[in-house]
């Protein structure tokens, strides 16, 4: 199911919606916040804030994967290091399976299910700082 995610400006709540076209209201406060021109393909621009520039990430919890970690590190007494090397082959299996998301650049708003075109690149800090500026 394709999602769009984002901060709502006024309640400053975290909002989800699906991606059909139509206005993005906020579910907790009904604050219309943006509009989808279309729910087939992924936008030419964000539908909060009409940025063009997005990058990718994995849909994965960091902390999840600090954990993941941690107990290859803790066990790696017990195990003669193999442990290491484990944790690191469950890594790389859980970052084939694992969808990436696309997250504006400006808002931050995030989209889940879509088809990611092949020009949006993981996170290039000069452009973030761009943008990090201008929230200023």
């Amino acid at each position: 199911m394709k999602t769009i995610s984002w901060d709502c400006p006024s309640c400053k709540k975290l909002s989800v919606a699906p991606a059909k076209t139509g206005a993005l209201i906020c579910p907790h406060c009904n604050e219309n916040c943006g509009r989808v021109d279309s729910d087939e393909l992924f936008p030419e621009s964000c539908p909060r804030c009409s940025c063009t520039q997005f990058y990718l990430v994995k849909d994965f919890n960091q902390a999840m994967g600090c954990v993941i970690m941690l107990i290859g590190i803790v066990l790696v007494p017990r195990t003669y290091g193999l442990s290491l090397p484990a944790m690191a082959l469950l890594d790389w299996f859980l970052f084939r399976r694992i969808a990436s998301v696309a997250i504006c650049y400006r808002c931050g708003a995030e989209f889940r299910g879509f088809k990611i075109p092949e020009h949006i690149k993981p996170f290039i800090h000069h452009i973030g700082a761009k943008y990090d500026r201008k929230k200023r």
